[in-house]
């Protein structure tokens, strides 16, 4: 070959020839394939529909079972609870039945207008018990004691010998019974027990429960849920709809029963508007009924469990939709997916195409600019998926820690109440082993004397028992008006083994009755903690001397308390309300307690402050808002 062919074999004007006559091959090949590219397309979209339908189909199969198991695992669940629940009150009624005071009233047949002693004694006990009711019938069933004697619904001198629970007493046995009260007209569930006296029936024992408590049990679960006794009537349900509805037609002889029983007014029993829709297989019915939150229609699956206690059975509807939708949604990924691949498949033929068109850099750049944009985008999501993670992390840890602070308040507090029942508790013994012994020596008025010491035991354990458990209840967000001398009166009951221990000198000073605005549960939170530390902040070589002062402005109230400790250095005042920061020993504090409490007082509208005293000590001010400003028209 001469230099010269060589040349004009790759002359500019020679490759410019040759790339033209590239480009315009490609391009005539690219129209070629134009019509199969579109068939393609075709295929992958059929291929994309059919998975999108399979995957309905085998997810809506999936998804129905693991609701199925969740509903069932409800169910046994819900059922235990109603069962436990019921039994806790099992026992009260042979227990007053075999009370003494009780035996000697109805053996004697004392008079009602002289049993007044015993009314007082059963409202006593039903507020120790949270019954509705109790009371004493005579053998011919009539009312001679009751707790609410001298109400307007009073059941003293009332004959309630129809009633099953009567009848069955009378026989020696059990009675239960779940009816509407003839007197309040109010639903209860009755139990009975009989009383005998050297074996012969003298009367019957008597304790209405009221189920509202049992309702708000069932009415924080996420499920609908209500119990049908042994003739398909709703007697208990969190669902207000359904409330004394009858699954099915009562028989005549169920009505005749209901009647004579006088267990619920025929002409409020109406049938349930709970309607089948089909089902998801065997022992799997779908119905439509009310749903819980607003009463509207909607599907659910219908799971039935027998209950021990009672020959009733609880019924639970569990949301079917839920299935529906999470297979749907779950298909309808499925289907975006196989929708994507063909997307990116188009793409990428278009891409083709235009690339065997345009045979430019240009594109191959564009390309690459675009490659690097996703792959930084994709980083970027990856760190604030990380980031976002992190941050849940650190809240979640952050609300377990105070958590923990709050059940290691409780604990110590219970701790101090177990040794304050320990003494009361001793002393119940030996007063009981007395009783006994003057019983069976025949003293009575001996015994009578150590049992009434026994009740007033009882009484102030009763007592310290409540303060613990208004302490421990679960506090709402609103606020209320409160009086402080009360929360201070608490919280002194609930530390008073602390104060005894360390012999601490608690003052109180300033006015009282004053009134703010606040969370009961929450404010007594705060007085206990303030009140404890400063008794932690006295020294072991000193006495703990305690001042808790209240005053009033215009519309504030200050709750103050001081000690006679080391008080508060200064280079640490600015953090003393910080969270997790503490001055204690290891193990004696996890330094949330006054973070919690300012929240608290921030969360009424008040403000908190810590100060050393010129005489030595700390002081802690609390600000709250008085309920009414002084002046202020009652």
């Amino acid at each position: 070959m001469t230099e010269e062919t060589a040349t004009g074999a790759f002359s500019p004007k020679a490759g410019s020839a040759r790339s033209e006559g590239l480009a315009h091959r490609h391009t005539k090949l690219a129209r070629q394939r134009g019509p199969a590219a579109w068939r393609t397309f075709t295929v992958i979209a059929g291929i994309a529909a059919a998975l999108g339908l399979l995957a309905l189909m085998f997810l809506l199969g999936v998804f129905r079972d693991q609701a199925t198991e969740r509903a069932r695992v409800a169910t046994t669940g819900m059922a235990e609870m109603v069962d436990g629940w019921f039994s806790h009150y099992a026992p009260l009624p042979d227990l007053l039945a075999r009370d003494p005071r009780v035996i000697s009233a109805l053996s004697n047949e004392i008079a009602s207008a002289d049993l007044g002693w015993l009314n007082r004694e059963l409202a006593v006990w039903k507020d120790a018990t949270l019954t509705s009711d109790i009371y004493l019938m005579a053998t011919d069933g009539t009312t001679v004691a009751a707790s609410n004697a001298g109400t307007e619904v009073s059941f003293v001198g009332q004959n309630f010998s129809f009633r099953p629970y009567f009848q069955q007493a009378m026989k020696g046995e059990t009675g239960r019974l779940f009816a509407l009260g003839t007197t309040s007209g109010l639903r209860g569930y009755y139990l009975s027990a009989p009383v005998r006296d050297d074996g012969r029936i003298v009367g019957v024992a008597v304790i209405k429960i009221s189920i509202d408590g049992l309702e708000l049990a069932m009415g924080n679960v996420p499920y609908g849920a209500f119990v049908t006794d042994e003739t398909g009537v709703v007697i208990i349900s969190n669902i207000e709809a359904l409330r004394l509805s009858s699954l099915g037609a009562l028989s005549p002889q169920d009505r005749a029963e209901i009647t004579r029983t006088r267990r619920f007014d025929l002409d409020r029993v109406e049938p349930a508007t709970i309607t089948s829709t089909g089902s998801w297989g065997p022992e799997r019915p779908l119905v439509r009924a009310p749903a819980k939150e607003d009463g509207q229609d909607r599907t659910y699956l219908h799971l039935t469990e027998p209950l021990t206690q009672n020959p009733w059975t609880l019924h639970l509807l569990y949301d079917a939709a839920a299935a529906r939708a999470a297979a749907l949604t779950w298909s309808l990924v499925a289907f975006s997916t196989g929708l994507a691949t063909l997307a990116m498949t188009a793409l990428a033929l278009g891409r083709r195409r235009r690339l065997i068109e345009r045979l430019s850099e240009r594109e191959r750049t564009a390309r690459e600019l675009e490659r690097r944009v996703a792959v930084r985008t994709a980083a970027l999501e990856t760190e604030v998926k990380e980031r976002r993670t992190a941050e849940t992390t650190l809240r979640q840890t952050q609300h377990e820690l105070v958590q923990a602070g709050k059940l290691a308040a409780l604990g110590q507090m219970s701790a101090a109440l177990s040794h304050e029942f320990n003494q009361p508790l001793t002393a119940i013994r030996t007063y009981v082993e007395n009783a006994v012994a003057f019983q069976q020596a025949g003293k009575q008025e001996r015994a009578s004397d150590n049992l009434e010491r026994v009740l007033r035991l009882t009484e102030r354990m009763a007592q310290l028992s409540k303060h613990l458990n208004r302490f421990a209840r679960k506090s709402d967000n609103d606020l209320h008006e409160i009086e402080i001398d009360n929360v201070i009166d608490e919280a002194l009951a609930l530390l008073s083994g602390r104060v005894q221990r360390s012999e601490t000198e608690v003052a109180r000073e300033g006015e009282r009755g004053i009134v703010v605005l606040g969370g009961a549960v929450r404010l007594q939170h705060v007085a206990m903690n303030l009140i404890g530390n400063a008794i932690d902040a006295v020294p072991d070589d000193r006495t703990p001397c305690i001042t808790i002062r209240t005053t009033a402005d215009e519309d504030r109230a200050q709750l103050i308390v001081e000690d006679n400790g080391t008080g508060i250095p200064d280079d640490l005042a600015d953090r003393i309300f910080d969270p997790f920061f503490t001055t204690k020993e290891v193990g004696r504090g996890l330094g949330l307690g006054l973070s919690i409490c300012y929240n608290i007082v921030h969360d009424f509208g008040g403000t908190m402050a810590a100060e050393t005293r010129g005489e030595g000590g700390a002081r802690v001010t609390v600000t709250l808002r008085l309920a009414k400003p002084k002046g202020f028209p009652s």
